[in-house]
């Protein structure tokens, strides 16, 4: 038994079978974009554990820097790397300049957490991570934090206005 379909009919069926792929492509879009929250969740737990067992910066908020933190700072290399790179890392957060330090520590963080770092100093945390018994993320976190104050320093924001936090009402200059 033979079925014989028109040149018409078959484009149409491809047509369709193509819309449906489209239509679940984009509610497979939508799902993966609703779960993020539930991957930057993760993420900030695991970091909250990895810093029980440091202790690398403060878990009160306004978080900040504990003299480990700071030594490891200093040891690791970042303070040094972010004090020379400083302009060309302000530019990052200028963009938040006009709303309040909560909103200027979440861009901050959530940059830190994916930023690459140039040339073979990626490398050199890595290492330093190593040998310490750290993990990238609380070496990134601790970038994060003193890269945090260097910009709420530029804009004239307080680090404990942070906690004062109000989406209805950012902070204008």
């Amino acid at each position: 038994m033979t079925i014989h379909i028109s040149w018409e009919y078959f484009l149409g069926i491809v047509g369709v079978i193509i819309l449906i792929g489209v239509n679940a492509h984009g509610r497979f879009k939508v799902l993966e974009t609703s779960m993020d929250w539930v991957k930057d969740t993760m993420g900030e737990l695991k970091l909250t554990i990895d810093n029980l067992n440091t202790k690398a910066f403060a878990s009160h908020s306004p978080v900040n820097l504990t003299a480990v933190g700071e030594n490891w700072l200093v040891e690791s290399g970042l303070k040094q790397y972010l004090d020379t790179n400083k302009d060309e890392f302000l530019k990052v957060c200028e963009e938040k300049k006009t709303t309040n330090p909560y909103e200027v520590q979440t861009h901050v963080f959530k940059y830190f957490d994916t930023m690459v770092f140039k040339d073979d100093f990626e490398d050199k945390l890595k290492k330093f991570a190593f040998e310490k018994g750290l993990t990238m993320e609380t070496v990134r976190r601790i970038g994060a934090i003193y890269f945090r104050n260097m910009c709420l320093d530029q804009f004239g924001m307080k680090r404990d206005d942070i906690d004062k936090h109000d989406p209805a009402k950012p902070k204008t200059t």
